[in-house]
């Protein structure tokens, strides 16, 4: 892994201030993301999230001595921790999705359920719909001249406001 980040630095004198931050801290970045996820495979994607972070914003580690940014790659480690735990509880898995469907289905509610889907804003809705025809946030970003996380958020949102209007609705009491 430290191979691809390297790649993405662009002067010798980057990669060797890289390389030492990251042997020094990944260790320290896994436990704080493993303290607040409870799981070592989204503490290692958080941790990889943060060391893109790290280097995006490569010029403010460059000019502090590697012993003193304990304190900052943790911050970062926790912060990267935080947000994807909050991306993983506000996603709905598709799987529930189904549920909707069968449930309307046999509260013969199934075209009230599309017409509240039709009264989602149109942000939310298309990118829902290509969603449920089996398009990854990546494909439907690119496709949309999106980022992957905006997507993502619209997915989120979109089912949230599609469960208010069901639950507003009424027709879905198990919602």
């Amino acid at each position: 892994m430290l191979m691809l980040y390297l790649q993405m630095l662009k002067t010798p004198e980057e990669k060797v201030r890289f390389e030492e931050i990251y042997l020094k801290y990944r260790g320290v970045m896994f436990r704080v993301a493993e303290g607040i996820l409870h799981n070592d495979q989204d503490a290692e994607d958080a941790v990889h999230n943060a060391f893109l972070r790290i280097i995006k914003k490569f010029s403010r580690f460059q000019n502090t001595p590697a012993r003193d940014l304990a304190p900052l790659v943790a911050a970062v480690a926790r912060n990267e921790a935080i947000s994807f735990r909050r991306k993983k509880k506000d996603a709905l898995p598709l799987e529930e999705w189904d549920g909707f469907a069968e449930t309307a289905e046999s509260a013969g509610d199934y075209h009230a359920l599309v017409e509240a889907f039709t009264r989602l804003p149109q942000t939310y809705r298309t990118v829902l719909e290509m969603k449920l025809l089996g398009y990854s946030d990546g494909e439907i970003a690119s496709k949309l001249g999106l980022s992957k996380t905006a997507v993502s958020t619209r997915v989120s949102r979109g089912r949230q406001f599609l469960r208010s209007i069901v639950e507003q609705e009424g027709f879905l009491m198990n919602a």
